[in-house]
């Protein structure tokens, strides 16, 4: 869902609400100097790390309380996304805030 899917078949992204939600996160992350890799990449970016490890710190209680990025807006996506996640039913582990470590701010 971060990736998005290039070709339009929205085959990526799920339901077109979530897909919006998920498209917004991915340009204010790239306008924020975040690197989003396409679809097809075989592996996470070190920023791809960092957003999902936002997500997932923004499922825990304690997540909405905390700034993640200077840009506000960029962290009230995080936020808004976190929450689409767990209204899906995703609930990232915790094994993926590891990755929160090394985020600016």
């Amino acid at each position: 869902m971060i990736r998005g899917d290039e070709k339009g078949k929205g085959t990526g992204d799920g339901p077109p609400i979530h897909a919006a939600q998920f498209g917004k996160l991915r340009a204010l992350a790239t306008k924020n100097g975040l690197a989003v890799q396409s679809p097809d990449a075989p592996f996470l970016s070190p920023d791809e790390l960092r957003l999902l490890a936002w997500l997932a710190q923004a499922q825990r209680v304690l997540g909405y309380t905390r700034l993640f990025h200077p840009d506000a807006l960029l962290t009230l996506t995080v936020v808004h996304c976190a929450g689409t996640l767990d209204a899906l039913g995703v609930h990232l582990p915790a094994l993926t805030l590891c990755s929160a470590s090394q985020a600016p701010g």
